[in-house]
């Protein structure tokens, strides 16, 4: 019993250390995001959908190392405070049908 109580102290613990900074993309220029990124290793950014009322999130990453077990790096536009398609790199899932089935 003891042995439960310390391995969840440490698991949350662990995930509060392995926490990433979520920000607001159209509150920050284009070269503020890409430097957090770089700073952070990976960060979450929100945004507002093209549908209205509704809000996007997606993990942003600085290179395909923080892809591992996830997916494969790719390139997508986020809206900024400067340009509304500020090129982004993040991990895309493959779903092992057609062109991205793994081999």
């Amino acid at each position: 019993m003891k042995k439960i109580i310390v391995l969840a102290t440490i698991g949350m613990f662990s995930t509060n250390a392995m926490a990433m900074s979520t920000y607001d993309s159209k509150s920050l220029t284009c070269s503020a995001i890409h430097e957090k990124i770089a700073r952070e290793g990976s960060v979450v950014l929100r945004y507002p959908s093209r549908r209205p009322g509704l809000m996007m999130y997606n993990r942003y990453v600085s290179n395909s190392k923080s892809c591992l077990g996830q997916g494969v790096m790719g390139s997508v536009s986020v809206p900024t405070s400067d340009n509304p398609s500020c090129k982004m790199k993040t991990c895309n899932f493959t779903t092992g049908k057609g062109s991205t089935k793994n081999h």
